[in-house]
């Protein structure tokens, strides 16, 4: 009893510590559970850098139902993820009327995809915010980055090497 409790602890430790670069989830609005995907350096140094992922499973307004790790050393797609996000097409702002159409579009039972990084180099160092529906880039992104981790997730979190 005692080292299940020691565990619970010592998870909940290294979870407290890994610190994301970026976050990326899916909600889909009648479902109402949110799927989260923290993403964080595992290892650095000069030469490849490998990478950590951490899921986790919250129904709205309730407690994390599961916490899920992967990592670039031991997931193959894990690394194509990432390269995939970084090569990312971006959204353009639109300014209702300006180009012609006036249509609102309203979903009630989309998924809201989400994405919280650090801005490329070329737009200053910032952080980004992104948040849409289905069938956008980010949409497809999110949906083919769970499918390429789905076979990756342990129960422990990987150990940092740096």
């Amino acid at each position: 009893m005692m080292a299940a409790i020691l565990m619970a602890i010592a998870l909940q430790t290294a979870a407290q510590t890994y610190r994301p670069l970026l976050t990326f989830s899916a909600h889909p609005e009648l479902r109402r559970v949110t799927t989260r995907v923290d993403v964080g350096l595992l290892a650095g140094g000069r030469g490849t850098k490998d990478y950590w992922f951490r899921k986790t499973v919250q129904p709205d307004g309730g407690e994390i139902a599961e916490t899920l790790w992967a990592d670039t050393l031991s997931c193959p797609g894990g690394r194509s993820v990432l390269e995939e996000l970084a090569a990312l097409e971006g959204p353009r702002p639109h300014v209702y009327g300006l180009d012609g159409r006036d249509d609102i579009v309203m979903m009630a039972d989309g998924v809201t995809y989400r994405l919280d990084a650090q801005s490329a180099p070329l737009f200053g160092n910032g952080r980004i915010t992104l948040r849409t529906n289905r069938g956008t880039p980010l949409a497809r992104w999110v949906e083919a980055a769970l499918s390429s981790l789905a076979g990756c997730w342990k129960q422990e979190p990987p150990k940092r090497v740096s």
